[in-house]
């Protein structure tokens, strides 16, 4: 008996939840008599003009209308309630975001902006709003949404309010305060389904026919057409798809542990890292100036449990992380604050690029000046690392630095951070790595062998360990044509006896990635006729034997 009455509750507030506006013709609202009220107080303050006090007198059966005890209570049927036009108030906004109102008139959305029912909201992308209602509700629409307040409406004074929103596309982040009174509503609508709420926190976004719903805090009715809806309780979501049977509840996914995360840091792009949440495929990470998340600076999807945020001002920022299932539904939000040091930020840093190679010991540091910055200091570290650099010094006002001296080959790392006027160092900039490697031009090629009357072998200075060389030899300065065109892993180079006559030579380095340094300029050796010698010393004989 008891599973049978839960299931008859069940299914009652079920149909309560969806059905509200449809009874709110034959209820009443209790007003809470105040100290010092009288029945032409509350008429005037609630009912419509057309409604007498009198009316408000007989329907209460009240004898003395002088004479209203504090404390009882007034029944007032609601289609008596004097309705108003309720307006919606832009409390922030970042990003280009326009308004189109009931009218048709297009404007651009500005923080303090009231709007009212009819209204478009259009967010681009990289945008964000926050909306306040006449309740106290609030609502964050977010980048690349349209958003339609379908109606919005405030019943006199009683502090109800009927607000109904049609999320066309996009997502949307809901704070709705307790609704209390018959007529209080807020419903989102998008095209796959109906979102119907008695004050709780939920999320909703509508994609590609779909719809995403999650509840945070409260109960939220989920209703679609020809599909069996669900009151979701909080924790849970759902996915909405057309032609489905029923929606079904899913645990949403835990808050992720924000722990590891200092609350300071002196870097202009912190990276933040979290444990992995078991089940998530991506996660949602959110940065915002305020603490209610009214607007965002960063609105970014990473499939790691790890993000580096792009360049912030310095000043505090409240961070929100939330992981996502296979089926895109949002969990839990983890909040953790983060202070930005008001520090000068640091210069972009142009060369050495990060994973190039330097082919001389002359290493040349290059950066871009950064605003307010009088001067830069900088550090170059080895195997040993930042703890014990190899270079370091503060420079003036420049955008480039020659080492004082030349680095032996290896694998390096450079930094630089700004100095502003009061001499106050900021953040290091990203730690970049190069490595040196001298690429030697071949400039001097030993021609001592080139007479040898057996085979020829021409020798040069070695340059870096795996380095290769191309030797050439061509008879002509220009080597249009060459004669030898070798590829060396050595120094040096062995060829057969030259042919007489004059010949040009030249060699350049290949370092191991291929890189090809430039050729100097060649070299001449002269290579004498050996029978030209020959015939010479002959003749020389015969002279001497005719004398």
């Amino acid at each position: 008996m008891p599973a049978i009455r839960g299931k008859v509750w069940w299914r009652w507030g079920l149909a309560w939840l969806l059905t509200v506006s449809s009874t709110v013709q034959a209820q009443d609202w209790a007003y809470r008599v105040r100290p010092g009220d009288t029945l032409w107080d509350v008429a005037g303050a609630h009912l419509k003009p057309s409604i007498p006090w009198q009316r408000l007198q007989d329907h209460n059966r009240i004898a003395n209308p002088y004479q209203l005890p504090p404390g009882s209570t007034l029944q007032i049927p609601l289609t008596w309630l004097d309705r108003q036009p309720a307006r919606a108030k832009v409390v922030a906004v970042r990003g280009n975001a326009t308004s189109r109102s009931a009218a048709g008139r297009d404007a651009p959305v500005t923080a303090g902006m009231s709007l009212g029912s009819g209204a478009v909201l259009k967010t681009s992308p990289d945008a964000s709003l926050s909306l306040e209602f006449a309740d106290g509700s609030r609502l964050l629409l977010l980048g690349d949404s349209e958003l339609l307040l379908d109606r919005l409406t405030r019943f006199g004074r009683s502090g109800m309010a009927d607000t109904r929103l049609r999320l066309q596309r996009g997502r949307i982040g809901n704070e709705v305060r307790r609704l209390r009174g018959p007529a209080a509503n807020f419903v989102v609508d998008t095209p796959s389904a109906s979102s119907a709420v008695r004050g709780t926190q939920f999320r909703v976004e509508a994609h590609e026919g779909r719809t995403h719903a999650e509840v945070l805090e409260g109960r939220v009715a989920v209703n679609a057409r020809n599909q069996r809806g669900t009151v979701l309780r909080h924790g849970f979501g759902a996915v909405v798809v057309p032609g489905q049977a029923a929606i079904a509840p899913v645990a949403l996914l835990p808050a992720p542990d924000l722990s590891r995360i200092a609350p300071l840091t002196q870097s202009v792009r912190p990276e933040l890292a979290w444990p992995e949440v078991p089940g998530a495929h991506r996660y949602r990470v959110q940065v915002s100036d305020h603490p209610r998340f009214d607007s965002l600076r960063v609105d970014l999807e990473v499939e790691a449990p790890r993000a580096q945020l792009p360049a912030l001002d310095a000043g505090r920022y409240a961070i929100r992380v939330r992981a996502v299932d296979k089926d895109g539904l949002e969990g839990r939000d983890a909040v953790t604050a983060l202070q930005i040091d008001d520090q000068p930020a640091p210069p972009y840093s142009i060369a050495p690029a990060a994973g190039s190679v330097v082919r001389t010991p002359e290493v040349v540091l290059r950066w871009t000046k950064a605003p307010g910055a009088v001067a830069y200091d900088y550090e170059v570290a080895g195997a040993a690392g930042f703890a014990q650099p190899v270079a370091r010094a503060r420079v003036d006002d420049t955008a480039s630095i020659r080492l004082p001296d030349p680095l032996p080959p290896g694998d390096y790392a450079w930094r630089i951070r700004s100095v502003d006027a009061s001499a106050n160092p900021g953040p290091f900039g990203d730690n970049l790595a190069f490595t040196v490697r001298p690429l030697a031009e071949v400039t001097a090629i030993d021609t001592a062998a080139a007479t040898d009357t057996r085979e020829v072998t021409f020798r040069w200075q070695a340059g870096q360990p795996g380095q290769r060389y191309r030797f050439q030899m061509s008879r002509t300065p220009d080597f249009r044509k060459t004669d030898v065109d070798m590829l060396v892993d050595q120094a040096e180079v062995t060829l057969p006896r030259l042919r007489s006559g004059t010949w040009y030579l030249r060699a350049q380095t290949i370092d191991v990635d291929g890189f090809e340094g430039p050729f100097p300029a060649p070299q001449q050796v002269d290579v004498p006729c050996r029978w030209c010698r020959i015939g010479a010393g002959a003749g020389a004989l015969l002279i001497l034997l005719a004398l």
